[in-house]
């Protein structure tokens, strides 16, 4: 057996993860975190999923070429070479650039910051420019544009990276680092153990709000008045002074009558310079801002930023002028903190003591992202976020928000490859001149409306990167009108989604481990933004899956664009980026962990005079200054200071406000399928206030519909009492199956669909980017079913007993209203409460049902008898036919799925065969369906439960195998016919290829038996997310000490401490006496931290629950005994 560890990073979100990947014989069996790496503190678990996805049988794995309309429930796919595939992509792109120009081709991509698009990106864009189309579609309007884009109208960069492990404040404003950037939320932890505060600005009572200092639970979409509030009190109560006088724009004069900035030449025409002008309010004149003055901290201590004053022009004429951080004071003057109050939600205490938090700090690390850019003020509430934070001069300093310097590298994706007169071209660029499609990047509706209405011009094609429109972007029906009208769509993927099925050709896209990839730079630190990576290919890829950035190299060579490709040479092409560097692949793939270079970084490098004229650096802006006044806007005819749209009023039909949020489980739209995050979150989930709850009559986890005036979703309700009384927070994304777990598709649109972008139109965007709302839409709710086909227990009736051996008793029970009882799942069980005599209250035990599922009158559950079993003896000893119990509606996570495409191995362990029976009994084995498998262990034949019915049903159903195992035969027990091996089973039974087919491996039965043969199936290959169990154990007593002290030993470590609640949770504890051990998110959602409890029993903090098998999370356990843990 090979086995080695391989250095790597992870690529599904922007954290970047660095990575050891464990490779066994050529396979990735495990990811794990890679401490050496700057970003390697720990891995999420959709990062150790990695084997999932790569060996998914989902997968696409060959071209494949539509033959059936688009539209069909089934496109006909078949498979082609991958030289017909590129050979008809290249013709019908060169057709339509011919007939139509480049720009009748659009391009979909994925998100780069939360996808492994990363890899491939720059090269898909270059393929985008040097093809001439201006048209690419990616959600950048929804995502990453305002943080990026709009930041340079004030700060003339994107958003820096935030120094949050040497900061003073971290202020998450819309961001939740816990569900979208590991590496972040690792060092959100470092700075709070240096004593930083934290003020979080959410919605969302996310992990890190209700760990905040302060948390301002802000009502959707609102986000713009709060940070306007702010400023205005900063601008009464105090700010930076100095930064804001040499380094902003607030001294400029503006003309009250034209808007603009006032300059040298508009009031002496013949002036040779053209600077920036202002009023001097010590000598009571106008001055100018020249080069020699920049950064004079001296010259502009003079500078009046209050007050109004006249000028005499250039033409004769007399302009009244004000300084620009004026005009931002009128701006705001409006937003009191009773007005801001009442918009926002945010009382006015709130307000006060985030405020504090702000003044008190100089060291402020903060970011802000998806939660401030899906409204239709996102730009406006970025730039005064923006400005907010320039009136703290807290840019660029330790601790603070800073521009790292990366290793110099060569970029092949610029936007100057594509003709002005192409830009010119792009989709929405006359109605946002500064929006997403000034640089080639259009929005979905934009999009849609070339396709079907020709305006301004015909879209004809679309060439998709991994990009799911249908599940990312609202107006879907919209959407799926518009697929179908295209003439021609080629699509790139993993999987089989929504969007993909209406593609004329479907590409295999390979996962991330099965393709080098470079990274320059990983952004979160300083070390981390000089590292440089070139991930190894972990495996041979599956299939003919092939990397994106390999399909574009290709099809440019297939389309004579070979000279910009380096005639298709990939490794000419990543040495041609690394060239300035002074690196080489040849070296990276020497030092697969990475090679860090040396940089030099400065803080204040605005200040920085290392320029040949000796002028600081400034900013890259118009004016060179942080431009709290941008010109730049109101040339194009928006508002050059921070302004806010009204919400649209309360309407009586959607009295709720309605907001999204990430499942940390899954990358956006992706990954339901892999079972072993599903299973951690089965369904989507809403969150609603108490007070909605008990409008509604909903209880947690009952199926609720959310009504807008878009559309209608269902979900699965969770109470939060700390959220807003009006507030709806939902899930987006839903749409895969996950068939191991008997979950099926969800519809895109329609009925009992679950897409959150159903709810959502475009009847109010942001006039600037083109944003949607997904963030603030008013909506309705109700509810739809109960969690459970019941609540709590309802009575029934022994209605009949079969003993099935000396020591089975299968007992039937009958509901004593009479009614039909509902459907579950083959597995599932329920919760018996019986009443013996000495015991009024009821003995309870949960029971795993044995008949076949389906509507019907009656329950069966087979108990066998346990020595010293109180609830077994009583059912064996007294329960009678007619005799009242107490049940529970079917639940429970153990399903044997009914529609698998792989073969079903079921083991079964004496009293573990129920869920086995009623699975079998449920179908139609008659019909096609993969290979079944019953490893049954009993003593012997006279303890073998349900023996004439599994053996008839052998005899039946050829696709079904029964290999019976007895560990102690009678002499009667027949070899071959009885039973066909002797022992115990263990994983050597098991024919090789039922492994080599992925089999799906059902154990069901005692703990040491279950422990024993999941081990020996990882030995022999199987992966661990094939196994599936249930294991039978007595309940475990709770141990709830009510005592303010326990004793903690970390073995491992040979510490033994005192835990009191001021020492919070164990990885808290653990880290106050320097034991290592991992953080991660700090959420309970990673799973990084999660330790091994050997003794005693711990309360959790937080709704997430240890992953099972004797173990606990760190970050959210704290002891409720004397414990012992393996750190």
């Amino acid at each position: 057996m090979s086995e080695h560890l391989v250095p790597g990073y992870c690529a599904l979100c922007r954290s970047r993860c660095g990575t050891l990947n464990e490779i066994i014989d050529g396979r990735l069996i495990s990811v794990h975190p890679d401490e050496d790496h700057p970003t390697g503190g720990a891995v999420c678990l959709k990062g150790k999923a990695a084997p999932e996805l790569i060996y998914s049988e989902a997968r696409v794995l060959w071209p494949l070429r539509r033959t059936q309309p688009k539209g069909a429930e089934d496109p006909g796919w078949k498979r082609i070479t991958w030289d017909e595939a590129l050979a008809e992509i290249a013709d019908r792109l060169t057709q339509f650039k011919t007939e139509s120009g480049a720009e009748s081709v659009a391009f979909g991509v994925t998100t780069p910051s939360g996808t492994p698009i990363i890899d491939s990106v720059e090269w898909i864009e270059r393929f985008v420019r040097h093809y001439g189309s201006p048209n690419t579609c990616y959600s950048t309007e929804v995502c990453n544009w305002h943080k990026d884009t709009a930041h340079t109208f004030t700060f003339g960069c994107i958003t820096p990276a935030a120094d949050y492990s040497n900061a003073e404040l971290i202020m998450l404003w819309g961001n939740n680092p816990a569900a979208t950037w590991l590496a972040q939320a690792s060092a959100i932890g470092e700075g709070r153990k240096k004593g930083a505060r934290m003020l979080v600005i959410d919605p969302r009572h996310t992990e890190f709000a209700c760990d905040a200092d302060v948390w301002l639970n802000i009502n959707p979409g609102t986000d713009a008045v709060l940070a306007m509030g702010f400023i205005r009190q900063l601008l009464e109560q105090g700010y930076n002074d100095t930064f804001v006088r040499t380094w902003t724009d607030a001294p400029l004069l503006v003309n009250e009558v034209s808007g603009l900035l006032l300059r040298e030449q508009d009031i002496t025409s013949d002036a040779v310079t053209n600077h920036y002008l202002l009023w001097d309010g010590m000598d009571n004149t106008v001055r100018p801002c020249t080069d020699a003055v920049a950064g004079d901290e001296v010259f502009y201590q003079c500078a009046s930023l209050t007050g109004r004053y006249s000028l005499s022009l250039a033409d004769g004429k007399t302009a009244v002028c004000t300084p620009a951080l004026e005009v931002l004071r009128q701006a705001v003057a409006g937003y009191t903190p009773e007005h801001v109050a009442t918009v926002t939600g945010v009382s006015t205490e709130k307000q006060q003591a985030a405020l504090a938090l702000i003044r008190g700090s100089s060291r402020i690390a903060y970011h802000a992202w998806v939660g401030i850019a899906q409204s239709q003020n996102a730009t406006q509430t970025e730039r005064a976020i923006a400005i907010l934070y320039a009136l703290t001069g807290a840019f660029d300093t330790r601790g603070s928000n800073r521009v790292y310097a990366k290793p110099p590298f060569n970029a092949v994706n610029q936007l100057s490859l594509l003709p002005e007169s192409q830009r010119q071209k792009a989709l929405g660029l006359s109605e946002r001149p500064l929006g997403p499609p000034a640089s080639g990047y259009v929005t979905t509706a934009d999009l849609h409306r070339a396709i079907l209405e020709h305006k301004p011009y015909k879209v004809r094609g679309l060439v998709c990167f991994g990009s799911n429109m249908l599940s990312a972007h609202g107006n879907v029906d919209t959407a799926i009108a518009a697929l179908k009208q295209l003439e021609f769509h080629v699509h790139c993927d993993h999987f089989f989604t929504p969007t993909s099925r209406f593609a004329d050709i479907l590409l295999p896209a390979s996962t991330l481990w099965e393709h080098e990839a470079l990274k320059i730079g990983f952004e979160i630190s300083e070390r981390a933004d000089a590292h440089v990576q070139l991930r190894s290919q972990l495996v041979t890829p599956q299939g003919e899956s092939l990397a994106d950035y390999e399909i574009v190299f290709r099809l440019a060579c297939k389309m004579g664009m070979g000279d910009n490709f380096f005639h298709g040479d990939t490794d000419a092409g990543f040495n041609h980026i690394l060239k300035p560097s002074g690196l080489t692949l040849e070296m990276l793939r020497a030092q697969p962990g990475g090679i860090t270079t040396q940089v030099a970084n400065h803080e204040k490098k605005y200040a920085l005079r290392d320029g040949p004229d000796g002028n600081p650096r400034g900013f890259a802006t118009e004016t060179g200054k942080v431009e709290i006044y941008s010109e730049r806007l109101l040339r194009h005819g928006y508002s050059p200071v921070p302004q806010y749209i009204e919400e649209v009023p309360e309407q009586d039909d959607f009295p709720l406000r309605l907001t999204t949020m990430k499942n940390a489980l899954f990358c956006h739209s992706q990954h339901r399928s892999l079972v072993s995050l599903r299973r951690k979150s089965p369904d989507p989930t809403a969150i609603v206030s108490r007070a909605v709850a008990g409008n509604a009559g909903i209880d947690n986890k009952d199926w609720i519909e959310i009504i807008t005036p878009a559309g209608r979703g269902r979900f699965r309700a969770r109470i939060d009492d700390a959220i807003h009384d009006d507030v709806v927070i939902a899930e987006y994304g839903w749409w895969q199956g996950c068939p191991d777990l008997n979950k099926p598709e969800l519809p895109v649109n329609g009925e009992n669909g679950s897409n959150y972008n159903m709810l959502i139109n475009y009847a109010a965007v942001d006039g600037i980017s083109g944003s949607v709302p997904l963030r603030a839409m008013r909506c309705a709710v109700r509810k739809v079913a109960d969690a459970l086909a019941w609540k709590g227990e309802r009575r029934f009736i022994v209605s009949d007993i079969v003993q099935e051996t000396p020591d089975v008793r299968s007992v039937s029970f009958i509901p004593v209203d009479g009614a039909l009882l509902p459907d579950w799942q083959a597995g599932q069980a329920v919760l018996l409460r019986v009443f013996p005599e000495d015991k009024p209250e009821g003995v309870c035990r949960a029971y795993t049902l044995s008949n076949a599922p389906g509507h019907g009158a009656h329950f069966i559950v087979s108990v066998r008898l346990q020595v010293q079993g109180t609830m077994s003896s009583f059912i064996h000893q007294q329960l009678q036919v007619g005799d009242e119990v107490a049940l529970t509606a079917p639940d429970g996570s153990f399903v044997i799925p009914t529609r698998s495409i792989s073969p079903v191995v079921m083991i079964a362990g004496g009293i573990g065969i129920t869920p086995f029976i009623s699975y079998l009994s449920s179908l139609e084995l008659r019909l096609e369906g993969p290979d079944l498998w019953l490893y049954y262990g009993n003593r012997n034949s006279q303890s073998h439960a349900f023996r004439e019915q599994l053996q008839a049903m052998s005899q039946q159903f050829p696709r079904l195998k029964i290999i019976n195992v007895y560990d102690n035969p009678l002499s009667t027990d027949v070899p071959g016919e009885d039973y066909q091996h002797t022992g115990i089973i263990t994983a050597a039974l098991f024919d090789q290829k039922l492994i080599r087919n992925r089999a799906r491996f059902y154990l069901c039965g005692p703990g040491p038996m279950i422990s024993s043969l999941e081990e020996g199936l990882r030995k022999r290959g199987v992966f661990t997310f094939d196994i599936f169990k249930e294991l039978f154990a007595p309940p475990v007593p709770r141990i709830t000490s009510r005592k303010a002290s326990h004793k903690v030993v970390f073995a491992r470590s040979g510490v033994t401490v005192q835990w009191t609640p001021a020492a919070g949770t164990l990885l808290e504890l653990g880290e106050k006496h320097q034991i290592r051990m991992a953080g991660g998110c700090r959420a309970g959602q990673c799973e990084c931290c999660v330790v091994k409890l050997t003794e005693g029993v711990v309360d959790s903090l937080g709704e997430q629950t240890a992953p099972g098998d004797g173990t606990c999370l760190a970050c959210q356990c704290i002891p409720a005994s004397d414990i012992v843990i393996d750190a």
